[in-house]
């Protein structure tokens, strides 16, 4: 059991800086995970295509919202319904403010009992949130909860490091192993139906030993580290924008985070 307190850390997390790197990769700057949400957007886009997933047939909602990045991306992609949640108090004001006619539950997805006026949805998201779990228990109730919000044979669309091997782990995230994350996958009752990487080049690699994987995330590390020169960032996330793209249409897996889309198996 561990001491982490996560709506504390979120809560001052996003009242230190609501934005891109609030929800994003702490220490790259602003410019740069502006650029990496836009790769997530292509991805997950593609990836729905590829599942065939209509969203302006299906009511979604969204765990974990943020800043509304995933919010915005459903209404563009125009879905019948869109719902919101966060369990830090500052995200769900923001959210609140942000999108008035969209309803925004303040929701712990780790809870023992789901508030009944939540209900159900065709499809679930929650992306760059579950490796923050660092509880397992909690983990496995996150799964089950999820499970419970979706209808007879919806999907749950949510991103995961899945590990190699052994898990990697720090004070506020834990990368868990991909055998295990489909363990408990298939303890609540969900099936894989597509699976692809999100980031190759702009994230960290650590799925991988490559030499040349960690000299790139080296440069990059330094480049969007310079804080007094933000327009670097800005720069270099151009610049690998289409790079990144053009890998990822290439290969089925990566180095780093992943996209995964389930089905409940009912």
């Amino acid at each position: 059991m561990s001491n982490f307190d996560p709506r504390t850390y979120w809560h001052e997390r996003h009242a230190r800086q609501f934005g891109p790197e609030s929800v994003g990769y702490v220490g790259l700057g602003v410019p740069f995970n502006v650029w990496m949400y836009r790769v997530r957007k292509d991805v997950v886009t593609r990836a729905l295509r590829r599942a065939r997933i209509n969203l302006r047939d299906l009511d979604v909602l969204d765990v974990g919202s943020g800043t509304g990045f995933y919010i915005d991306l459903w209404t563009k992609l125009g879905a019948r319904s869109i719902s919101g949640s966060d369990f830090a108090p500052y995200a769900v004001n923001a959210l609140r403010a942000r999108f008035p006619g969209i309803r925004i539950h303040e929701l712990d997805i780790t809870t023992e009992e789901l508030p009944p006026e939540l209900g159900s949805y065709d499809l679930v998201s929650a992306f760059d949130i579950l490796y923050h779990i660092v509880d397992d228990e909690r983990y496995g109730r996150a799964f089950r909860n999820l499970r419970a919000l979706l209808r007879p044979n919806g999907y749950l669309v949510f991103s995961e490091n899945f590990l190699l091997s052994d898990r990697e782990t720090s004070g506020h995230q834990v990368s868990r192993c991909r055998t295990e994350i489909e363990r408990v996958l298939g303890d609540h009752g969900f099936e894989a139906v597509h699976c692809a990487p999100l980031f190759f080049f702009m994230n960290r690699p650590l799925k991988s030993r490559n030499r040349a994987l960690a000299a790139i995330w080296h440069v990059i590390e330094g480049v969007t580290g310079k804080r007094d020169l933000p327009m670097l960032g800005e720069v270099l996330g151009a610049a690998l924008y289409p790079i990144e793209l053009a890998t990822l249409r290439m290969v089925r897996s990566g180095p780093t985070t992943e996209l995964m889309i389930c089905r409940r198996r009912d």
